[in-house]
């Protein structure tokens, strides 16, 4: 066990096969099948075999409602809470390992640094002076200040490029655009863990870059494969400062995005693109302008099922739903639903450019919850956070703070409070902002009125008013 860490992994993989046991004893003891607490729970058969087995534990929403099914008085509950209290403990205690290596070390480099310093600035035959603790520097010494990690890495990044410059002053090559092709995809995969001003620094400073290859005066078709590249970018660019509640910006990346798209002459990524700048009219509660643009994206793509198509068809439903209209929201969820059959190979990996059955029960959760109709709204999002990734904190939190709101809307507002003080809690400060944030106050303000004024309630207010 990594030194400072407290709870045993083992103990906490104990207490939830435990639980798994304690559910199945109690489901027997009831004479019901998985199905049967499968459908009184709002949940899937594979996930109460999962959770029986020890593989899974879901929510404490499931297992009020196991509780409540199988007569448990509060048994369910306490295991639940007993594993939680664990399981947070573990991850707290190994976040703090982490941050106590990582900068640990760049302080002892640090030191090291300035201790360097200090010797050659020391003259012959005079005294060494000690060497200083920690940071703190000696305010006295009137020679220039060291150059700070900042500025040393812009040098070093201007060298990179310069070097990136002189190997590359012939054409471009095929396989220099294959290169660059698989530094797309690779940002298009991380959206769904990394932060979003990691994301906003790698994707300005490879479009940077494209914008400097594209200045070379390449061939025709290396320039069309380079100018869907800057469209695909330009629209994760969209897609980033979209989460991070950014609108103007948003706005402006989403024009460029669709003229690189027009550019490039692929059908494909204009559609794609044109479903992302609907993202950002969505955020914004545009929903008229954002089923313009949703039903846009598929008229482009004619009939071809493509990732593009698929994600226009889902918020399509979402808007419809904010705006009431029931029919058509499950017209455009069965329209979604048949174009994600469709999709093969890369079209379904975990990235912005790909589409899964677990993005597609988010997007579905969220417009029943839109609906006000709970137990389908439930029934998605119990599938959407079974199939969601580990990583993928956004599609997970919010799914997580619709839930949050069904549980307002059945009367459990209490519980409604403790999930989402477990969402956000769960999210460092870089991971919590934009559209997340902006949906847990929602949650928060739709809690009644003993609820709104509980002590987490004030807490997360407190939170979140530190949150853009």
């Amino acid at each position: 066990m990594v030194e400072g860490i407290l709870v045993d992994p083992q103990q906490i993989s104990d207490v939830k096969r435990a639980l798994g046991r304690r559910l199945a004893g109690r489901r027997r003891a009831r004479g019901l099948t998985q199905d049967d607490v499968a459908r009184r729970v709002h949940s899937t058969r594979s996930t109460v075999a999962n959770v029986e087995s020890g593989r899974q534990v879901v929510d404490r929403v499931f297992w009020v409602q196991c509780d409540s099914l199988l007569q448990a008085d509060g048994e369910l509950i306490s295991g639940y809470d007993e594993y939680r209290f664990l399981d947070v403990r573990h991850k707290e205690e190994k976040a703090e390992a982490a941050r106590q290596a990582r900068w640990g070390a760049v302080l002892d480099h640090q030191a090291i640094v300035e201790a360097s310093a200090t010797d050659r600035d020391a003259s012959p035959g005079s005294a060494v002076p000690a060497p200083t603790l920690g940071l703190r520097r000696d305010r006295r010494r009137t020679e220039p200040a060291e150059v700070g990690f900042p500025a040393v890495m812009d040098e070093v990044d201007g060298l990179r490029r310069s070097l990136n410059e002189a190997l590359s002053m012939g054409p471009v090559t095929a396989a220099g655009l294959d290169e660059w092709e698989r530094i797309v995809a690779h940002h298009g995969r991380a959206t769904r863990d990394h932060s979003s001003g990691t994301l906003l620094r790698g994707i300005a400073g490879d479009l940077t870059e494209l914008t400097e290859l594209i200045g070379r005066s390449p061939s025709a078709s290396a320039l069309r494969r380079l100018t869907g590249m800057v469209a695909q970018m330009s629209g994760l660019m969209c897609l980033v400062l979209c989460r991070i509640d950014d609108r103007i910006a948003a706005y402006r990346w989403a024009r460029t995005a669709r003229l690189a798209a027009v550019e490039a002459g692929d059908p494909m990524i204009r559609s794609w693109v044109l479903a992302q700048e609907a993202h950002v009219y969505y955020y914004s509660a545009d929903f008229r302008e954002t089923v313009n643009l949703a039903r846009h994206a598929r008229d482009v793509a004619g009939h071809e099922a493509s990732v593009g198509t698929v994600l226009a068809a889902a918020i399509e439903a979402r808007a419809l739903a904010a705006m009431g209209r029931r029919e058509e929201t499950r017209t455009a969820l069965g329209r979604a639903e048949g174009l994600l059959s469709r999709l093969e190979g890369n079209a379904l990996s975990a990235s912005a450019f790909g589409y899964s059955e677990a993005q597609l029960r988010f997007h579905e959760g969220n417009a029943y919850t839109r609906l006000g109709e709970v137990d389908p709204a439930l029934a998605a999002q119990d599938r959407a956070l079974e199939l969601c990734s580990p990583g993928d904190y956004t599609d997970w939190a919010l799914t997580r703070l619709d839930r949050a709101t069904c549980l307002t809307r059945m009367g459990h507002a209490s519980d409604a409070v403790e999930s989402l003080a477990e969402t956000i809690g769960s999210l460092d400060e870089a991971k919590r902002q934009g559209i997340i944030a902006e949906r847990a106050r929602i949650v928060l303000g739709e809690l009644p009125p003993v609820q709104r004024s509980s002590s987490t309630a004030r807490d997360l207010r407190a939170v979140l008013a530190y949150v853009r």
